[in-house]
């Protein structure tokens, strides 16, 4: 139910957003209305114009192309804003009688007796995140004395990029899991920094950060690393996110703070 809800008042925005640009361009375009008619060998273009008595038809010459494109375009918003006042309605009408009901409430309604008992089948959003949030895994027992850097959820993680990030993700809703295992095809086990949850595609993507390329060695380790993510389906372009550092070009956290939003779905 609250997916639904969420998404219908998205669309709200998104509507909102649409009649007020409509009505802020309308005053601006060409008097009257574009009227197309066909002969056997052309299209011809009127303007009808309003008048006292009845609508006039204006012929339109071949070389007032750019009015015949304008006339257009003003039918075309004309009729877009027309349709949206509707489906704003319309969809304002539908919350206002909070009809909503989904058949994903009946594992949250039930009592955390009876949830331990069941594996759920149909969840809301935020209940699968936070069942995804509470499987358990073992983090990277590797250099625990590297672990010095806090985050805003409490956690202790190795490096300051990977606490910026860790905030990011924190204050932005998405749910992640830090120094997360991944089997390889050898069987061994690697740990990307983030694995991350996109509640509205329930899809897991994969964020690692590569903070030293200036270093031949780490360089090379990580390239192995993500040759061998790639044998088991991690791949940029698919579930895989990279980000990088390197003297004289830092993080831009605004532009990446942007780029998860786009890919998260996030408003």
């Amino acid at each position: 139910m609250k997916d639904l809800t969420h998404q219908l008042v998205e669309r709200i925005h998104i509507l909102e957003r649409v009649i007020q640009g409509i009505e802020h361009e309308l005053p601006n375009m060409p008097e009257g209305r574009l009227n197309i008619s066909k002969n056997p060998y052309a299209r011809q273009f009127y303007q009808v114009l309003p008048s006292d008595a009845a609508a006039r038809r204006v012929y339109l010459h071949a070389n007032e192309k750019e009015l015949v494109r304008q006339l257009g375009q003003k039918d075309y918003l004309l009729e877009l804003l027309k349709t949206s006042k509707r489906e704003l309605d319309s969809i304002r009408a539908f919350l206002k009688q909070n009809l909503l009901f989904s058949s994903d409430q009946v594992y949250q309604n039930l009592n955390e007796a009876r949830q331990s008992l069941v594996r759920p089948i149909l969840v809301d959003n935020d209940t699968y995140a936070d069942m995804w949030q509470k499987q358990p895994y073992e983090p990277n027992p590797g250099f625990p004395e590297h672990l010095i850097y806090s985050t805003k959820r409490g956690e202790l993680v190795r490096s300051k990029a990977e606490s910026i990030f860790a905030d990011m993700y924190f204050e932005m809703g998405i749910p992640y899991k830090y120094d997360y295992p991944i089997k390889l095809a050898n069987k061994k086990t690697k740990y990307v920094d983030f694995a991350l949850l996109n509640i509205w595609t329930r899809q897991t993507f994969y964020h690692e950060h590569l903070g030293r390329l200036d270093d031949p060695g780490y360089l090379l380790d990580n390239m192995q690393k993500l040759d061998q993510y790639r044998e088991v389906g991690i791949f940029v372009g698919k579930n895989l996110i990279l980000t990088h550092e390197i003297d004289g070009s830092p993080l831009n956290m605004k532009v990446i703070r942007q780029n998860m939003k786009d890919l998260f779905g996030l408003s």
